[in-house]
C-alpha cells in the first residue's frame, strides 16, 4: 500500500514538471510569435500607409503610420521608430497640422542623431525647411536647409542633394530673391544630371522656365519648359506631363500668345482629366486591396483562435486530471464551466468576425456608387460652368469644390481642406491682413473667390439669398474702416 502511494506520489510530481516544463515552453514560443507578428505587422501598416500616401490619402495614411509606430514602439527598434517619425511628420504636414509634424521631426532628428542616421537627420532639416518656408520664416527655413545641404555632401548622396538644391531655390522664389533661386535651380540640375535623375531633371527646367518668366526672358523661359516637357514625355510622368503643359499655358499667356497659352491649357486640362480617372481607378484598387487585407487578418485571427481554443482544451484536460487527483469533483466543476465561457466566446468572436466582413463589403459597394455619382455630378457642372472653370489654374478641384454643400461644420471643413489644396496661401492671406473676420464672412469671402453669385452662395451654404446679402454689406461696413471700398476691392487685394 505504502508503495502504491510513493508512485502516485512520482507520477504527480512528473506531471507536475512536465507542465511546468511544456508552460515554459509555450511561454516562450508566445513571446517570439508576439514579437515576428509585431514586426510583420509594422510592415505591412508601413507599407498601406505608403500607399494611401502616394496616392494623396493622407488622413488614411496617418492612420495606418500612427498605428505602425505604437506596433514599433512596443519592440524598441528605435531605427524604425525614427523612419516612421519622419513619415508621420510628412503626413502631418500635407494636412497642415504643422506643430505635429514639426514635433514628429524634432523626435526624429534626435534618434537619427543618436544612431547616427545622417541620411534621415538631413531629411528632417529638409522636411522642417518647408513648414518655415510655408509660414514665411525664410532665415529658418534656409538655415535648416543649409545644414541639410551639407549632410548630403558629406554622405555624397547625390539624389537627396539635388532635392535640397530644390528646396533651396524654392525658399528663395518665395523670398522674391530670385538671382538666388535660380543658382539653386541649377545646382540642382546638374546634380540630376550625375546620376540621370529624369524626374528632378524635369522640376528643375520647369523651375528654371518660371524663373526666366519672371525675369522676362521668353527665350530661355520657352527653351527650358519645353525641356522639361520632353523629359517628362519620356518618362511618361503623368504629374510632370500635366505641369509641364500648365507651365507653357502660363508663359504663353505671359508674354501675350493667348493662341498658343490656349492650345497647351487644353493639352493641361486633357492631363488632368487623365490623371483624375487614374487616380479614381488607382483609389478603388487600393481600396479593394485593404478590404482584401483585413478580410485576411481576420481569417488569420480566426485560424488563430481556433488554435488556441485547441490548445487550451488540452491544457483543461491536464489541468482537469489534477484537479481530479487533488480536489476531485470542484476542480472539475469549474474545468467545465471554463469550457463553456471559452466556446461562447469564441462564437461570439467568430460572429464579430462575420459582421465586419459584411460591413465592409457594403462599405465597399457604397464607395463604388459614391465614384460614380460624383462622376456624373463632375461631368455636369463642367458644362455649366465651362466658361467659368477655364479661367482657373486649376479647373478639375475648382469643380469638385462647386459641387459641395456647406451645412454643418464637417461639410465646411471638407470643403475648406479641398479649397486650401487649391490655394494653398488664401487663408494665411486673410490672417495677415489683421482684420478680424468671422467665420461667416470667411465662407462668403471663399465662395466669392469662386466667382460664385448670391444664390448660388446661399444654396451651397443652406440659407436665404437675404442672409448672404446681409453678411456682405456687414463686412462690407467693416472693411470700409481700413479703406476698402467694396468687398470685391478687399478679395482682389487679398489675392494679389
Amino acid at each position: 500500500m505504502k508503495k502504491a502511494c510513493n508512485i502516485n506520489f512520482n507520477f504527480l510530481v512528473l506531471l507536475l514538471l512536465f507542465t511546468l516544463s511544456a508552460c515554459r515552453e509555450d511561454n516562450a514560443t508566445k513571446k517570439k510569435s508576439l514579437s515576428n507578428t509585431a514586426v510583420n505587422k509594422t510592415d505591412l501598416l508601413t507599407g498601406l500607409g505608403n500607399g494611401q500616401w502616394r496616392m494623396g490619402n493622407y488622413q488614411q495614411a496617418l492612420k495606418y503610420f500612427t498605428q505602425a509606430y505604437n506596433n514599433v514602439k512596443s519592440t524598441g527598434n528605435e531605427r524604425q521608430m525614427a523612419t516612421l517619425l519622419n513619415s508621420l511628420g510628412l503626413v502631418q504636414w500635407r494636412l497642415e497640422n504643422n506643430n505635429a509634424a514639426m514635433e514628429c521631426y524634432d523626435e526624429a532628428a534626435l534618434l537619427a542623431e543618436k544612431l547616427d542616421m545622417q541620411r534621415l537627420l538631413g531629411l528632417t532639416f529638409t522636411n522642417r525647411s518647408l513648414i518655415f518656408k510655408e509660414q514665411r520664416k525664410f532665415d529658418e527655413a534656409f538655415k535648416n536647409n543649409s545644414k541639410a545641404i551639407a549632410i548630403f555632401k558629406e554622405l555624397k548622396a547625390t539624389r537627396d542633394l539635388a532635392i535640397a538644391y530644390n528646396n533651396q531655390g524654392q525658399i528663395n522664389r518665395f523670398n522674391d530673391q530670385t538671382e538666388q533661386a535660380l543658382k539653386y535651380y541649377s545646382l540642382s540640375l546638374k546634380e540630376c544630371q550625375k546620376i540621370k535623375y529624369a524626374e528632378g531633371m524635369a522640376t528643375a527646367y520647369q523651375n528654371l522656365s518660371t524663373i526666366y518668366t519672371l525675369k522676362a526672358d521668353p527665350k530661355k523661359a520657352y527653351l527650358n519648359a519645353h525641356k522639361g516637357l520632353k523629359i517628362s514625355l519620356k518618362i511618361n510622368s503623368k504629374v510632370r506631363i500635366s505641369e509641364a503643359y500648365s507651365e507653357l499655358s502660363g508663359i504663353h499667356e505671359k508674354f501675350s500668345r493667348p493662341d498658343s497659352a490656349l492650345y497647351y491649357f487644353k493639352k493641361y486640362y486633357a492631363q488632368e482629366k487623365k490623371l483624375m480617372a487614374a487616380a479614381q481607378s488607382e483609389t478603388l484598387s487600393q481600396y479593394q486591396a485593404n478590404m482584401g487585407v483585413e478580410v485576411k487578418n481576420l481569417r488569420i485571427q480566426n485560424l488563430q483562435n481556433e488554435r488556441q481554443i485547441a490548445r487550451n482544451r488540452l491544457w483543461f484536460v491536464a489541468l482537469g486530471i489534477l484537479a481530479l487527483l487533488l480536489i476531485v469533483f470542484f476542480l472539475l466543476y469549474r474545468y467545465l464551466l471554463k469550457v463553456r465561457a471559452g466556446k461562447t466566446q469564441l462564437q461570439a468572436a467568430l460572429d464579430d468576425s462575420l459582421r465586419i466582413i459584411t460591413v465592409k463589403e457594403q462599405e465597399l459597394k457604397a464607395y463604388i456608387i459614391d465614384i460614380y455619382n460624383k462622376n456624373n455630378i463632375i461631368d455636369r457642372l463642367q458644362l455649366e460652368r465651362d466658361a467659368e472653370i477655364s479661367k482657373d489654374f486649376n479647373n478639375e478641384e475648382v469643380a469638385n469644390l462647386l459641387g459641395h454643400k456647406i451645412l454643418t461644420d464637417d461639410d465646411w471643413d471638407t470643403f475648406k481642406t479641398k479649397f486650401a489644396a487649391i490655394y494653398p496661401h488664401f487663408f494665411g492671406q486673410l490672417k495677415e491682413s489683421q482684420i478680424t473676420i468671422t467665420e461667416a464672412e470667411i465662407r462668403i469671402l471663399v465662395l466669392m473667390r469662386l466667382n460664385l453669385k448670391s444664390k448660388d452662395m446661399a444654396d451651397i451654404l443652406g440659407i436665404s439669398p437675404q442672409s448672404v446679402r446681409v453678411c456682405k454689406m456687414r463686412l462690407k461696413k467693416k472693411l470700409s474702416v481700413q479703406e476698402y471700398k467694396t468687398v470685391e476691392d478687399f478679395l482682389q487685394h487679398i489675392i494679389k
